[in-house]
């Protein structure tokens, strides 16, 4: 059965700029969720109260302003 998991992208002082609600089978699919996301940068993925993953994201696309800040 689907759940649904939130995705918080982090800026570099921990600071959540972006939020997204995703709907995956099981932690491995919503973290490879997490990764295909654009811009680079920290990502959370959390399930209720879980962390399920800390990841850094590097893609080719530039960081929002945000993630400078």
């Amino acid at each position: 059965m689907a759940k649904s998991y939130r995705i918080y992208r982090l800026d570099r002082r921990k600071h959540v700029v972006e939020v997204e609600w995703v709907t995956a089978e099981n932690d491995d699919e919503a973290i490879a969720i997490a990764r295909a996301m654009k811009n680079s940068g920290l990502r959370e993925v959390w399930i209720g109260d879980r962390l399920v993953a800390t990841i850094t994201v590097n893609t080719t696309d530039e960081p929002s302003a945000a993630f400078w800040l």
